[in-house]
């Protein structure tokens, strides 16, 4: 394939590169579960935020999509979706499934606000409240916030 006259390999698509960024900072976060998402949603952010053309091409474009590109976006949700899993099996009092949805649509949403609000470059701002979405049913609010709090606090250092 041809990319911008030379030869090279094919690329990824976007959204097939964004969704990798998760899987590759969950598996290299062996510390614990919670960290290992936290570490997920920091990368993904950062991905996108880095990516501003490309992000919101892919986010505020999703509607007038077609069954493909739908679909992609789909699978790259439910990606995400079972970096949660773990977190049934750890949680005192497990979530009903549809909990991973949720975040997972909650979290998108947050993304796809910040690329209609033009503030796509502070996203990196929301990844603490990200986290406390993703973590809080599993590990109870108060850890999620301690969590998400004691991160953010390492990554402005």
């Amino acid at each position: 394939r041809m990319t911008g006259g030379r030869a090279g390999p094919p690329r990824e698509p976007f959204p097939d590169q964004a969704s990798a960024a998760a899987p590759a900072a969950y598996a290299a976060t062996a510390e614990s579960w919670d960290l290992a998402v936290h570490a997920a949603i920091a990368a993904v952010f950062e991905f996108l935020a880095e990516r501003p053309a490309q992000t919101k091409a892919c986010i505020v474009f999703d509607g007038g999509a077609g069954p493909v590109a739908l679909a992609r976006r789909d699978q790259v949700l439910e990606r995400f979706a079972s970096l949660l899993e773990p977190g049934f099996a750890a949680a005192v009092t497990p979530p009903p499934p549809v909990v991973a949805e949720a975040i997972v649509g909650g979290i998108y949403e947050l993304v796809r606000n910040h690329v209609l609000e033009r503030r796509l470059d502070l996203l990196r701002e929301a990844i603490p409240d990200a986290t406390v979405v993703a973590l809080s049913p599993f590990v109870g609010p108060a850890s999620a916030i301690r969590l998400a709090s004691a991160k953010s606090v390492q990554a402005s250092r």
